[in-house]
């Protein structure tokens, strides 16, 4: 006997309705066994960039309550596992299987609601201040002003962590970002030029010196050509800032987070 049809579109309807079993849950509903998974996995691949405890390093800190590039659940899955073109923040998508990926997104979510381990204790007023001051805009741009000898600072603030800017402060040779390699060449009469490297090829290569003019240089013509991957134009600021200083002035970097 055939059924009545609208008993047959119920019993479809009710199935297409009805949550899948196979459904990501909410990271809300992370265990603490979720949350432990999360935090190893998170300490071995991704405390490199975010520092411990996610407070910060050459990545931002997570410790906030909401992550630019993260604005639900699945966006930050999604993050955790693929990563973001264009950016530093590489996939792991090798590395980390689906339900790994779900329990480091639970582990970062829950970092939001922890108290930041390492606070901002500057004034970013007083930050803005000592950054004019000090010459720093001659090498570098905030939201279109500033010299293009360094990197933009713009959106810094979200790009990198308090502990990391400090150290680029003090000890700028220790990490710097790609694409401003140091190079030293010497001409056929011995003059030497240090600069950024803009471009090169196999017959010329293109630098900025420190004081931002522009060399084109044929390799034929230099006697010396020495890459410096540790090398760095930018000064240590250690001993020219007083501590207050370079706390106003990390305060002002972590700041900058959005363009115009």
């Amino acid at each position: 006997m055939r059924r009545p049809l609208f008993v047959l579109s119920g019993l479809a309807w009710l199935l297409l309705a009805a949550p899948s079993s196979a459904q990501t849950p909410p990271l809300a509903a992370a265990t603490t066994a979720d949350l432990g998974t999360g935090k190893r996995t998170f300490d071995a691949q991704c405390a490199w960039c975010h520092g411990a405890g996610g407070a910060g390093g050459a990545g931002p800190t997570l410790q906030r309550a909401t992550l630019r590039h993260a604005a639900n659940d699945a966006a930050l899955i999604d993050i955790v596992r693929n990563g973001i073109p264009g950016t530093e923040m590489p996939s792991f998508a090798t590395v980390l299987t689906e339900r790994t990926a779900w329990q480091t997104a639970a582990y970062v979510q829950s970092l939001g609601r922890a108290a930041a381990a390492h606070p901002i204790s500057g004034d970013a007023q007083r930050g803005a201040a000592v950054y004019a001051t000090n010459g720093c805009a001659a090498c570098h741009v905030v939201r279109g002003s500033g010299g293009v000898l360094g990197p933009d600072l713009t959106t810094v603030g979200a790009l990198r962590g308090p502990t990391y800017l400090r150290e680029s402060l003090t000890d700028p040779a220790a990490d710097h970002p790609s694409g401003y390699l140091v190079v030293r060449v010497v001409t056929a009469s011995g003059t030497e030029i240090r600069g950024i490297r803009l471009n090169e090829d196999v017959f010329w290569i293109q630098l900025r010196d420190a004081a931002g003019a522009l060399h084109v240089l044929d390799k034929a013509t230099l006697s010396q050509i020495v890459r410096e991957p540790k090398g760095t134009l930018m000064p240590s600021y250690t001993s020219r800032l007083s501590a207050a200083q370079l706390d106003d002035l990390v305060a002002y970097l972590a700041s900058l987070r959005e363009k115009p």
